[in-house]
């Protein structure tokens, strides 16, 4: 089953890490384009004002093909900002992932594990986007490949030896539920 590759990431950790990625993102690369207030926060006329222009432009280079805008549109609406679209966030996490981004190929391959909604389950998919981020270096992408290889599950055949080369690699970056497996390790 799909919900067992990501049992060791519940939804709110992966919103907030999404959440996270994203704010850092909108700092380094354009301040105008930080996270959207939800639409049941009250704000201010000037506030909305600002929110609702900053995702027109967020809106504007993700079109462009900024990667980086790319990846954060899709996880505004996988997040639920401004509103909760799931087929928005798959389109926005595709274009980038198919250009080289990472964290928008760790997200798609969640996101085809279908736990959020089962019509999106596409385990092929999955296994392709998740194998592209372990490749482009992501460490969580790294470690969820490392405990399938370890498991043999979703498609995947059991080799150890990979699993920790794919643990010890996300180690390196100091991801530490691959660190805890390796200190567990015999």
């Amino acid at each position: 089953m799909a919900s067992n590759l990501w049992q060791c990431i519940k939804p709110a950790a992966l919103a907030w890490v999404l959440l996270t990625l994203v704010a850092c993102a909108s700092q380094q690369s354009d301040p105008t384009t930080a996270a959207t207030p939800s639409a049941d926060e009250p704000q201010p006329q000037g506030q909305t004002d600002d929110a609702q222009a900053a995702m027109a432009k967020l809106q504007s280079h993700a079109s462009s093909g900024d990667l980086d805008s790319q990846f954060q549109l899709g996880s505004f609406y996988f997040v639920g900002k401004p509103k909760k679209d799931l087929q928005q966030a798959e389109y926005w996490w595709k274009q980038a992932a198919d250009k080289g981004h990472p964290m928008a190929a760790v997200s798609l391959a969640y996101l085809y594990t279908g736990r959020d909604n089962p019509e999106l389950a596409d385990q092929k998919s999955m296994l392709k986007y998740l194998n592209q981020a372990a490749a482009g270096g992501n460490p969580m992408a790294q470690h969820i490949l490392g405990n399938l290889y370890m498991k043999g599950d979703q498609g995947v055949a059991r080799d150890p030896s990979q699993a920790r080369r794919l643990f010890q690699s996300a180690c390196a970056q100091e991801y530490k539920p691959s660190c805890a497996v390796l200190d567990k390790a015999p």
